[in-house]
């Protein structure tokens, strides 16, 4: 099979090539999964410099696949050649960006016959990091008041849509030339997140001037004090990479719970149950796909042997949007 590498332990970003390797057979508990789909995220660029001691060479690079069920490993149940299905897979392990790739059955979600594998392939990564991070970590609800960093990105733009869903009042930041998108997205307030006023404006929207319920970080600025400011007492700030520093934060300030969300910890840390949540938080992102109620933010579809240009131009953020690579045709 085709596949997308890193071909040895110093290589990096430039080095990543396509190549020809064995099709893998699936062990125990995994699925085979004909490729149709790739998304291309900015955590496969940076893997390019931090390769994982568990890896063996030529390693597949790639993590979110979407297409049909080829093979089922000993111990499977449920799973059967032909059903289509979508994956957040473990960077641990041989990725997606091939022709075919191996998949834990327990973490993988099933694939509605009206989603197209394009779409689908877009979600996982950002999307169910924007869905643990709302619901699984700040338990947002009807009524909350949001504050999203990056929401014209992958993961903040999932966020804006998740939160807007779900009743919440969301406050959007983003560059002016992407405020019209991210209104779309359902924000009900937009900012540059440049604004020298911003923290002022922020709260400015908030009851009684006391800050927000949620704030959603995919930018750490370092001292989290610079982002606590947004928070009312006893807010919740969702931080995605990495943690902010509490070294300076006073006690008895604002008695915040931070959230750390990394999807890929649960399956190096061999939690299963944070691994089969990815498979419930699979099927009710594919649910809102099949109903319209998503907007996959797919801007560029390009073939597996453009991946590695891909990556190296998400390194250099020229891309906005989700990029999918197709690998197959639906037939």
């Amino acid at each position: 099979m085709k596949a997308i590498v890193l071909p040895g332990p110093q290589a990096q970003i430039d080095n990543v090539t396509l190549t020809d390797l064995p099709t893998p057979e699936p062990g125990p508990g995994e699925l085979r999964i004909k490729v149709i789909a790739v998304s291309i995220n900015p955590v496969d660029w940076k893997l390019t410099f931090d390769h994982k001691p568990e890896w063996t060479y030529p390693h597949v690079l790639g993590l979110d696949a979407a297409g049909v069920i080829d093979a089922v490993g000993r111990g499977v149940e449920g799973w059967k050649a032909g059903d289509r299905a979508v994956v957040h897979n473990n960077l641990w392990k041989p990725g997606v960006f091939a022709e075919y790739c191996l998949a834990p059955a327990h973490a993988t979600s099933r694939l509605p016959g009206s989603v197209n594998f394009t779409d689908a392939a877009a979600i996982p990564c950002a999307g169910y990091t924007a869905y643990q991070a709302l619901f699984r970590k700040a338990r947002l609800e009807a009524g909350q008041t949001i504050l999203i960093q990056g929401a014209n990105g992958g993961v903040g733009g999932f966020a804006t849509q998740l939160a807007h869903q779900a009743g919440a009042t969301v406050i959007a930041l983003a560059r002016p030339e992407h405020f019209a998108a991210v209104r779309g997205f359902g924000a009900d307030i937009v900012f540059d997140y440049r604004d020298a006023d911003l923290l002022h404006k922020v709260r400015a929207e908030t009851e009684g001037g006391d800050g927000v319920d949620v704030m959603l970080e995919v930018v750490n600025p370092g001292d989290a004090r610079k982002s606590l400011a947004f928070l009312h007492y006893n807010g919740h700030l969702v931080s995605i990479d990495p943690l902010p520093v509490m070294t300076e934060v006073p006690s008895y300030t604002y008695a915040a719970s931070i959230h750390e969300v990394a999807l890929g910890g649960a399956y190096h840390a061999g939690h299963l149950p944070t691994q089969r949540d990815f498979a419930r938080i699979g099927d009710d992102m594919m649910a809102r796909l099949a109903a319209g109620k998503l907007d996959p933010m797919v801007e560029e579809i390009v073939a597996l042997g453009d991946i590695p240009d891909a990556l190296r131009r998400l390194r250099r953020r020229d891309v906005t949007g989700k990029i999918v690579a197709r690998i197959a045709s639906d037939a």
